[in-house]
């Protein structure tokens, strides 16, 4: 095997979230501080639909197509399923548990995070396209299909306890996702926020001209390690 764990893992973990739909419930987050999000300056943060394409360039949607993108969903994750029997005959079992269980807790935050943002995202954001709502059901679809795969064909996966809908987002993941809105992930480029000393001092720019980057492997594994999206309407 000419791959390093480390990199099995990094191409897997990228092929769940690219490419993916997604948006930062508003509502959520005044949960927590209702006077301080609520403010107008982060109209470009919140209930705004950002696309992550194929070769991870990302921007906020602004009713552009996005469906076209998210119908390779499928074709990305069956190439985890390959990868996953391709490296079962290859490892040892105690190596390749180790790799199928972290890949699993990923693929168990993407799973409810599309399936939530599925169910919601009708009500969070004001005039969403129908084309972008397809875009979220083929993207809940997908990785369902791929977790139940996983389940049924792999051991392991019994380590991920069942999701309730008694669940919510706690003030860890909350700090978590803050972090993540720093310039060194996805936000910048779709929100235009800035990072200041003090976690509390974080304020978004006003809107400039969209600028695609990439976002790194390294940066959204350490994200969806470190946040669970665990929510109830």
């Amino acid at each position: 095997m000419k791959e390093t764990f480390n990199q099995i893992y990094e191409d897997m973990t990228k092929r769940l979230y690219v490419p993916m739909v997604f948006y930062i419930p508003r509502r959520i987050w005044n949960q927590f501080d209702k006077e301080k999000w609520n403010d107008k300056e982060y109209n470009n943060l919140f209930d705004k639909v950002v696309l992550i394409k194929p070769d991870g360039s990302n921007a906020l949607l602004n009713n552009e197509q996005s469906s076209h993108h998210i119908m390779i969903k499928k074709e990305r994750l069956d190439l985890n399923t390959f990868k996953l029997l391709e490296i079962q005959g290859d490892l040892d079992t105690r190596q390749f548990d180790f790799i199928l269980n972290k890949y699993i807790t990923q693929l168990d935050f993407i799973k409810r995070i599309s399936m939530w943002m599925f169910e919601n995202v009708q009500k969070d954001i004001e005039s969403l396209k129908q084309e972008t709502y397809l875009s979220f059901q083929l993207q809940q679809k997908a990785i369902i299909e791929h977790w139940k795969y996983v389940k049924e064909n792999f051991v392991g996966i019994t380590q991920i306890n069942k999701t309730t809908n008694e669940i919510v987002l706690n003030k860890k993941d909350f700090k978590s996702f803050k972090e993540f809105m720093n310039p060194s992930g996805i936000f910048p480029s779709a929100t235009q926020t800035k990072s200041k000393a003090r976690e509390e001092d974080l304020k978004p720019q006003k809107q400039k001209k969209v600028k695609k980057i990439l976002v790194t492997e390294e940066e959204a594994t350490d994200f969806l390690l470190r946040t669970v999206f665990n929510m109830k309407s």
